[in-house]
Protein backbone atom coordinates (compact mmCIF):
# COMPACT_ATOMS: atom_id res chain seq x y z
CA UNK A 1 0.00 0.00 0.00
CA UNK A 2 1.54 3.71 -0.73
CA UNK A 3 2.14 5.90 2.23
CA UNK A 4 -0.67 9.29 1.52
CA UNK A 5 1.65 12.13 0.82
CA UNK A 6 1.70 14.33 3.80
CA UNK A 7 -0.04 17.44 3.61
CA UNK A 8 1.53 19.52 6.29
CA UNK A 9 5.02 21.62 5.25
CA UNK A 10 7.07 24.26 7.14
CA UNK A 11 9.04 27.24 5.45
CA UNK A 12 11.48 29.48 7.12
CA UNK A 13 11.04 33.04 6.71
CA UNK A 14 13.35 35.86 7.78
CA UNK A 15 12.23 39.44 8.39
CA UNK A 16 14.89 42.03 10.26
CA UNK A 17 16.65 39.67 12.26
CA UNK A 18 14.10 37.01 12.90
CA UNK A 19 13.66 33.90 11.14
CA UNK A 20 10.00 32.78 11.78
CA UNK A 21 8.90 28.94 10.73
CA UNK A 22 5.42 29.24 9.27
CA UNK A 23 3.34 25.62 9.11
CA UNK A 24 1.09 25.41 6.36
CA UNK A 25 -1.73 22.44 5.09
CA UNK A 26 -2.23 22.13 1.41
CA UNK A 27 -5.38 19.83 2.56
CA UNK A 28 -7.50 22.52 4.63
CA UNK A 29 -7.89 25.32 1.42
CA UNK A 30 -6.30 28.71 0.45
CA UNK A 31 -6.02 30.25 4.12
CA UNK A 32 -3.55 27.55 5.16
CA UNK A 33 -1.31 27.96 2.15
CA UNK A 34 1.76 31.30 2.50
CA UNK A 35 1.03 32.88 -0.58
CA UNK A 36 3.73 34.96 -2.54
CA UNK A 37 1.90 37.93 -1.73
CA UNK A 38 2.37 37.80 2.02
CA UNK A 39 5.83 37.51 0.96
CA UNK A 40 6.20 40.45 -1.22
CA UNK A 41 4.51 43.01 1.22
CA UNK A 42 6.85 41.36 4.28
CA UNK A 43 9.49 42.36 2.61
CA UNK A 44 8.67 45.99 1.36
CA UNK A 45 7.42 46.56 5.20
CA UNK A 46 11.02 45.28 6.23
CA UNK A 47 12.14 48.10 3.74
CA UNK A 48 9.80 50.55 4.16
CA UNK A 49 11.04 52.58 7.28
CA UNK A 50 7.50 52.50 8.60
CA UNK A 51 7.96 52.78 12.66
CA UNK A 52 5.61 49.86 13.84
CA UNK A 53 6.56 50.23 17.26
CA UNK A 54 2.98 50.87 18.85
CA UNK A 55 0.63 51.08 16.06
CA UNK A 56 -2.63 49.24 16.33
CA UNK A 57 -3.03 46.95 12.96
CA UNK A 58 -5.95 45.03 11.93
CA UNK A 59 -4.59 42.06 9.81
CA UNK A 60 -7.43 40.70 7.47
CA UNK A 61 -7.41 37.42 5.56
CA UNK A 62 -3.91 36.41 7.46
CA UNK A 63 -3.88 32.52 6.54
CA UNK A 64 -0.97 31.34 7.72
CA UNK A 65 0.06 34.58 9.59
CA UNK A 66 3.17 35.88 8.28
CA UNK A 67 2.61 39.06 7.77
CA UNK A 68 0.81 39.75 11.07
CA UNK A 69 3.81 37.69 12.79
CA UNK A 70 6.25 39.95 11.44
CA UNK A 71 4.65 43.57 12.69
CA UNK A 72 4.13 41.95 16.10
CA UNK A 73 7.79 41.34 16.05
CA UNK A 74 8.54 44.47 15.20
CA UNK A 75 6.79 46.17 18.08
CA UNK A 76 3.45 46.78 16.38
CA UNK A 77 -0.15 46.04 18.56
CA UNK A 78 -1.81 43.57 15.82
CA UNK A 79 -5.39 41.67 15.74
CA UNK A 80 -5.17 38.52 13.23
CA UNK A 81 -8.26 37.76 11.46
CA UNK A 82 -9.38 35.38 9.33
CA UNK A 83 -13.08 33.47 8.76
CA UNK A 84 -14.77 31.02 11.30
CA UNK A 85 -12.92 27.84 11.31
CA UNK A 86 -9.84 28.44 9.43
CA UNK A 87 -8.23 30.06 12.70
CA UNK A 88 -6.47 27.01 13.70
CA UNK A 89 -3.50 26.96 11.90
CA UNK A 90 -3.29 30.62 12.06
CA UNK A 91 -2.77 30.28 16.26
CA UNK A 92 -0.70 27.30 16.15
CA UNK A 93 2.06 29.52 14.29
CA UNK A 94 1.86 32.73 15.73
CA UNK A 95 2.17 31.12 19.18
CA UNK A 96 5.09 29.18 18.02
CA UNK A 97 7.11 31.80 16.32
CA UNK A 98 5.69 35.06 19.47
CA UNK A 99 5.42 32.98 22.76
CA UNK A 100 8.84 33.40 23.62
CA UNK A 101 9.69 36.89 23.04
CA UNK A 102 6.90 39.70 20.99
CA UNK A 103 8.29 43.21 21.18
CA UNK A 104 4.69 43.86 20.35
CA UNK A 105 1.41 42.29 20.94
CA UNK A 106 -1.02 40.37 19.63
CA UNK A 107 -4.57 38.31 19.60
CA UNK A 108 -5.97 35.98 16.95
CA UNK A 109 -9.98 36.54 16.18
CA UNK A 110 -12.82 35.26 13.72
CA UNK A 111 -13.94 37.54 11.26
CA UNK A 112 -16.65 37.33 8.64
CA UNK A 113 -16.17 40.54 6.16
CA UNK A 114 -18.88 43.42 6.01
CA UNK A 115 -20.34 45.30 8.18
CA UNK A 116 -21.16 44.60 11.42
CA UNK A 117 -24.94 44.40 12.05
CA UNK A 118 -25.49 42.80 9.11
CA UNK A 119 -25.11 38.82 8.18
CA UNK A 120 -21.56 39.12 9.17
CA UNK A 121 -19.67 38.47 12.43
CA UNK A 122 -17.28 40.46 13.61
CA UNK A 123 -16.96 38.52 16.36
CA UNK A 124 -14.47 40.39 19.33
CA UNK A 125 -12.50 42.28 16.63
CA UNK A 126 -12.38 45.92 17.93
CA UNK A 127 -9.74 48.76 18.20
CA UNK A 128 -11.18 49.83 22.04
CA UNK A 129 -12.74 53.27 20.21
CA UNK A 130 -8.95 53.72 19.56
CA UNK A 131 -8.59 53.75 15.99
CA UNK A 132 -6.47 51.42 13.39
CA UNK A 133 -3.31 53.26 12.53
CA UNK A 134 -2.97 50.40 9.63
CA UNK A 135 -5.09 47.79 7.73
CA UNK A 136 -2.58 45.08 5.88
CA UNK A 137 -3.79 42.46 3.75
CA UNK A 138 -1.89 40.12 1.31
CA UNK A 139 -3.80 38.18 -1.79
CA UNK A 140 -7.27 39.25 -0.42
CA UNK A 141 -8.86 39.66 -4.07
CA UNK A 142 -9.98 36.31 -5.24
CA UNK A 143 -13.43 35.73 -5.45
CA UNK A 144 -16.08 38.56 -6.82
CA UNK A 145 -18.64 37.90 -4.36
CA UNK A 146 -16.15 38.41 -1.55
CA UNK A 147 -14.93 42.31 -3.38
CA UNK A 148 -17.98 44.37 -2.11
CA UNK A 149 -17.82 43.04 1.53
CA UNK A 150 -13.93 43.41 1.79
CA UNK A 151 -14.92 46.98 0.59
CA UNK A 152 -17.63 47.66 3.55
CA UNK A 153 -15.16 46.02 5.96
CA UNK A 154 -12.56 48.82 4.63
CA UNK A 155 -15.26 51.68 4.74
CA UNK A 156 -16.31 50.28 8.52
CA UNK A 157 -12.72 50.58 10.12
CA UNK A 158 -11.00 52.81 8.36
CA UNK A 159 -11.19 56.68 9.74
CA UNK A 160 -8.64 59.56 8.36
CA UNK A 161 -5.63 58.21 10.15
CA UNK A 162 -5.97 54.40 9.06
CA UNK A 163 -3.50 53.49 6.21
CA UNK A 164 -4.33 50.16 4.42
CA UNK A 165 -1.54 48.30 2.82
CA UNK A 166 -2.78 45.42 0.35
CA UNK A 167 -0.42 43.38 -1.65
CA UNK A 168 -2.08 40.68 -4.21
CA UNK A 169 -0.97 38.87 -7.79
CA UNK A 170 -3.40 39.99 -10.71
CA UNK A 171 -4.33 36.31 -11.70
CA UNK A 172 -7.22 38.22 -13.91
CA UNK A 173 -8.09 41.47 -15.38
CA UNK A 174 -11.58 41.39 -13.28
CA UNK A 175 -9.37 41.42 -10.02
CA UNK A 176 -8.60 45.26 -10.88
CA UNK A 177 -12.25 45.79 -10.52
CA UNK A 178 -11.44 46.05 -6.65
CA UNK A 179 -9.43 48.96 -7.39
CA UNK A 180 -12.16 50.98 -9.67
CA UNK A 181 -14.82 50.80 -7.16
CA UNK A 182 -12.61 52.50 -4.36
CA UNK A 183 -13.63 55.76 -5.36
CA UNK A 184 -17.24 54.90 -4.79
CA UNK A 185 -16.47 54.26 -1.49
CA UNK A 186 -14.72 57.34 -0.31
CA UNK A 187 -11.08 56.08 -0.29
CA UNK A 188 -8.23 56.64 -2.88
CA UNK A 189 -5.41 54.30 -3.33
CA UNK A 190 -1.76 54.71 -4.91
CA UNK A 191 0.23 51.85 -6.16
CA UNK A 192 3.76 51.81 -4.54
CA UNK A 193 6.68 52.35 -7.04
CA UNK A 194 9.12 48.88 -7.76
CA UNK A 195 11.81 51.38 -6.60
CA UNK A 196 10.62 51.61 -3.47
CA UNK A 197 10.31 47.41 -3.04
CA UNK A 198 12.65 44.78 -1.75
CA UNK A 199 14.94 44.84 -4.42
CA UNK A 200 14.68 41.00 -4.49
CA UNK A 201 11.34 40.21 -3.08
CA UNK A 202 8.93 41.70 -5.83
CA UNK A 203 7.50 40.36 -9.27
CA UNK A 204 5.79 41.66 -12.35
CA UNK A 205 2.35 40.63 -11.51
CA UNK A 206 2.30 41.24 -7.68
CA UNK A 207 1.09 44.88 -6.61
CA UNK A 208 1.18 46.57 -3.41
CA UNK A 209 -0.96 49.55 -2.63
CA UNK A 210 -1.81 52.45 -0.45
CA UNK A 211 -5.43 52.82 0.19
CA UNK A 212 -7.02 55.45 2.48
CA UNK A 213 -9.92 57.55 2.97
CA UNK A 214 -10.08 60.44 1.27
CA UNK A 215 -10.55 63.89 3.39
Amino acid sequence: MTEAASTIFYENFDFGTNTFRIKQDTSTGHAAVLWDAAKVLVKYFEVSGIEWKDKRVLDLGSGCGLVGICLASAGAHVTMTELPGHTSLLQENVENNLKAHCPGSWQVQECVWGSPGETTDWGNVTDMGQGWDFIVGSDLIYSDASTPHLLKTLQHSMDDKTSFVLSFELRREKDLDFLRNISKCGLAFQKIPEKELHPVWQAEEIGIFKIWKKS
